[in-house]
């Protein structure tokens, strides 16, 4: 299969605890009925990113029930899930990010590396991560070479540089911040995430919160900078494929046009 189906659910901050996985469950369904091999979510959907669920009383462990209930939903609907939550690492709260493959397996985890300093004190609690991964990853017939940025993470051309140069083909974002209709920046984290795919030759698939808590604008951008798909701000699950020919068929042919030689790796330190 040279196409895979995204699912970026655009969806609002999560209930209680005793009712969040419904909801999940709700929206693997619909995934998996529409074809899609990977279901995203929005930053911290564990907790809906609210600064009063920012502590340990709301962060997981990873013998957390509700890990272990994700897995199965992923296994039981043969469906990757990729999803943000607060984790317990070693005393500290980290925001991490879990992506359980179709055959319900941890597949990919990282922490988010670069905590804002929010006025409101929202991530001040947490302590950033020690670096970026990837992971091939089999997503219906393909296997896919993914990484990941959480929200901040995607501001510094270093992240997207240290998941090229480990491969990535794709690279999930999920997301709590205005992208398109920010009042001091208009839409120029959008245009960012179009510039930092295009420098790294990797397609990038963003999922945000809709309207009011954010202005939605999940997406997913080619390996070209192009906007494949784009939501609105109001909240829903937005399809997207990718096509993992022409997004491969385009690195070879940038490596054949530049030549190898042109990145210098040497030089950034």
């Amino acid at each position: 299969m040279s196409r895979i189906r995204l699912a970026l659910a655009q969806q609002g901050d999560a209930p209680e605890e005793a009712a969040f996985l419904a909801w999940l469950q709700a929206w693997c369904e619909q995934a998996a009925a529409g074809g899609a091999h990977l279901l995203l979510l929005p930053e911290l959907w564990s907790t809906g990113y609210r600064p009063d669920k920012m502590n340990e009383a709301h962060a997981w462990h990873d013998g957390h029930p509700a890990l272990a209930a994700i897995a199965a939903l992923a296994q039981e609907r043969r469906l990757a899930v990729g999803f943000t939550y607060l984790a317990r690492h070693q005393g500290a709260l980290r925001n991490r990010l879990r992506l359980y493959g179709a055959d319900g397996r941890l597949a990919l985890q990282y922490d988010k590396v670069h905590i804002c300093d929010f006025a409101d004190g929202t991530e001040t609690a947490l302590q950033g991560g020690d670096g970026f991964a990837c992971a091939d990853v089999a997503l219906g017939g393909a296997t896919v070479r993914i990484g990941a940025m959480i929200c901040f993470d995607r501001e510094f051309p270093e992240a997207g540089r240290a998941l090229m140069r480990q491969g990535a083909e794709l690279v999930l974002t999920p997301n709590a911040c205005r992208m398109r209709e920010d009042e001091a920046l208009g839409d120029a984290r959008l245009q960012q995430l179009r510039g930092r795919a295009l420098e790294n030759r990797f397609a990038v698939a963003l999922c945000n919160y809709p309207a009011p808590l954010q202005d939605g604008a999940s997406c997913l951008i080619d390996a070209r900078g192009r906007l494949l798909a784009l939501a609105d701000d109001q909240a829903g699950i937005l399809f997207a494929d990718l096509d993992l020919s022409e997004l491969r068929r385009w690195r070879t042919e940038q490596d054949e046009v530049w030549g190898t030689q042109a990145l210098r790796p040497d030089c950034y330190r």
